[in-house]
């Protein structure tokens, strides 16, 4: 009786238009006082001592830092240095557009982050040399779901943190499938760049290569600093987020110049209006997924799905079916809390990694950024260019195909993920 006086709080809440924080507290909330068993006081300490972690200090860092180099002239300076090394093939602009959306997944670990700065950059530069809108829209939305797998990455310091798995062997394992999503869509440019016969731009002199690149070195150090100091055992994640800022702060206050001190508070400013809300969702989830659990929930999913199958492959593409659904409802944190306390005890007991598992839900849930209702790439990027959003899923739901097909090699070739892991130790 309380399970479903739960789950239909949630979604009539859900329906009335309550932010999601607000719909899973307050359906939880009324779970613990229908249920004699269940003291409010243990609800409200599982709520405050959700957020209450160390780990979970990266998000706020890495936000801030992203928002530090958006604003610091970091982003059009990759934006030139990746030209000058693409920008001469058919279509080159769309490749520049991957290959600078690859250098600022290092910095940022946001998909809004890379759409909302570094995609206007992009846009107004297509719009210039005439490529097609949907062209330009619909590659820089794919481009830049890449930023959260690529490390470093939000949503896996969100993971990580819950489902107590290493961050550093997360931040690694993402490498290699973020590098494969953007092979799909080199190969997504190349062919729709040579039917619709792109313009070819002027090759790149050596010597305005060499410029290019030492304009954005400092810049393009920023991941091998956070990597290689994860890799190396220098810090942890949330040191190398916090390093981030600061080296965030050198870089374009110090030596660019591009970015004045009293910029700093409204950018700390903006990060607080964006972490809140997430902040919020963690505890709230943290008290729905301990309901769940304590009503056995996920044992009614393994119970359900081992009965349609064994093989952890066919399991795994159940669960990709069931997230990219969801994907398309939830915003990203909100469905990584909701969903591991019922999909993490199917993958242990198939014994899937939780760091192959960890990458697989994170590139679905990217994949959702991009598709309606709620994808919320397809919002920044409508309200950027001032394009209507019907227009604008129209332009990006193509650019999905890609993506599915290397979630799907990276769903069924574990190795593509386990491998730099496994180098660094992080898998035994």
């Amino acid at each position: 009786m309380e399970l479903a006086v739960l789950f239909i709080t949630l979604f009539a809440m859900l329906f009335l238009g309550f932010p999601i924080y607000a719909a899973l507290a307050g359906s939880s909330l009324l779970y613990v006082l229908l249920n004699e068993n269940l003291s409010f006081m243990i609800a409200i300490q599982r709520m405050v001592s959700a957020p209450n972690s160390f780990t979970l200090l990266a998000v706020p860092f890495f936000i801030l830092a992203g928002q530090i180099m958006n604003n610091g002239g970091v982003t059009t300076r990759i934006f030139r240095f990746a030209k000058s090394c693409v920008g001469h093939f058919h279509g080159g602009l769309g490749y520049v557009n991957v290959v600078s959306s690859i250098i600022f997944a290092g910095m940022s670990g946001s998909a809004l982050a890379d759409a909302g700065g570094l995609g206007m950059v992009e846009i107004e530069a297509m719009r210039k040399a005439n490529y097609d809108e949907d062209f330009s829209i619909g590659v820089t939305a794919a481009s830049s779901i890449i930023g959260p797998i690529i490390p470093p990455s939000i949503p896996f310091v969100i993971y990580g943190a819950v489902a107590g798995v290493s961050i550093g062997g997360l931040f690694i394992g993402g490498i290699v499938p973020g590098l494969l999503m953007a092979a799909a869509l080199f190969a997504m440019v190349f062919v729709i760049s040579r039917k619709r016969k792109y313009a070819v731009s002027r090759r790149a002199t050596l010597r305005e290569a060499i410029r290019s690149f030492g304009s954005s070195f400092l810049a393009l150090l920023t991941p091998v600093v956070i990597i290689g100091g994860i890799w190396g055992g220098l810090f942890t994640p949330t040191e190398a987020a916090f390093v981030s800022i600061v080296y965030a702060l050198i870089v374009t206050i110090a030596v660019y110049g591009d970015q004045k001190v009293s910029d700093i508070p409204r950018l700390m400013t903006e990060t607080v209006r964006i972490v809140a809300p997430a902040i919020a969702i963690v505890a709230a989830a943290n008290l729905f997924g301990w309901i769940l659990n304590y009503e056995r929930v996920d044992r009614l999913l393994v119970g359900a799905l081992l009965q349609l199958s064994t093989n952890p492959y066919v399991i795994l593409l159940i669960i990709n079916v069931i997230l990219l659904i969801l994907g398309m409802f939830l915003e990203v944190i909100s469905a990584i809390m909701l969903l591991l306390p019922i999909l993490g005890p199917v993958t242990q007991l198939l014994e899937i990694h939780p760091i192959h598992f960890g990458v697989i839900l994170v590139i679905n849930l990217m994949i959702g950024l991009m598709t309606p209702p709620v994808g919320f790439v397809l919002y920044v990027l409508a309200s950027a260019t001032k394009t209507p959003v019907g227009a604008v899923i129209r332009y990006i739901l193509p650019w999905t195909l890609p993506l599915l097909a290397a979630l799907l090699l990276i769903t069924f070739l574990p190795q593509i993920t386990l491998l730099l892991p496994t180098l660094a130790g992080f898998v035994q």
